[in-house]
Order: structure tokens, then C-alpha cells, then sequence
């Protein structure tokens, strides 16, 4: 195995991830200020990034097989090799990591907010009858009035 090319590769892909992760900051950072164009916005960025995941993770199992993981890699690598390795797989184990626990905090931040706006409509959410009385059952709002 060329260690070379996969030490050149691993750069590739944790630049990649550096990248994704400054992004979901961005994106996380969207969310707190409850900026939602720019947030719909960066759904094609997100989607972007995405894809080109997938494509390195193709290409990785493409140069490395499908079933060797970076421990597999370090473990087999020359002596010379295993330093630098090991110090990619943490610094992309970190990101991965990061990533996941923004994508999560987002996800947490959303529902909040989501379960805020659902209680919030539905106290605010009176139903009239035809005389402009108040009524006391909300599922009489899908009863057609008739004598209005």
C-alpha cells in the first residue's frame, strides 16, 4: 500500500470535514439568531457538503477496501507512517465528533422552539361563533355555522 496516498488522501478528507464543521458553526450560529432565510439558504451549501462526503468516502473505500477501518490502517502502516496517521484519525474523530454534537444541539434548539410556537398557536388559536361569542371547545371551529 502506498502510505504516501493515503496520508495525501486523509489530508484531503480532513480538510473537507475542517470545512463541513466551520459550516454547521455557521449554520448552529443561524439557528440561535433564528435566521431562517439564511438558514434555508444554506441548505444547498449543507447538501453540497453532503455529497462530497459520500464522493471521498467512495473514493476512500475504492483506495482501501470496505471493511478496513483507520485503526486497520494505522495498525498496519510502517512505523514511520503511524504518527502521522494516528494524528489524522483524531483530528477527523474530533470533527466527526463536533459535528455530531452541533447537528444535535441544533435538533434540540429547533424542537424547543417548535414545541413554543405549537403551544403558543394553540392558546392564541380561538374559535368564534357566527355572534362574535368566544367558543369554549375548539373543535367547534370545524363545525359550519349556519345561521350567520
Amino acid at each position: 500500500m502506498d502510505y504516501s496516498a493515503v496520508i495525501a488522501f486523509f489530508d484531503e478528507y480532513n480538510d473537507h470535514f475542517r470545512s463541513f464543521l466551520k459550516f454547521e458553526y455557521s449554520k448552529l450560529d443561524m439557528i440561535h439568531k433564528g435566521e431562517i432565510e439564511k438558514l434555508t439558504q444554506a441548505l444547498s451549501s449543507e447538501q453540497a457538503f453532503i455529497m462530497k462526503s459520500n464522493s471521498l468516502e467512495n473514493k476512500r473505500i475504492k483506495m482501501l477496501g470496505e471493511e478496513k477501518t483507520f485503526a486497520d490502517i494505522i495498525e498496519e502502516a510502517p512505523e514511520k507512517y503511524r504518527s502521522t496517521l494516528n494524528e489524522q484519525y483524531k483530528a477527523l474523530s474530533e470533527m466527526v465528533y463536533k459535528i455530531k454534537e452541533i447537528n444535535d444541539t441544533a435538533n434540540i434548539i429547533i424542537s424547543e422552539r417548535l414545541k413554543k410556537i405549537s403551544t403558543g398557536s394553540r392558546l392564541n388559536d380561538s374559535t368564534y361563533d357566527g355572534h362574535g361569542t368566544l367558543q369554549k371547545d375548539f373543535a367547534a371551529g370545524s363545525k359550519v355555522i349556519t345561521d350567520a
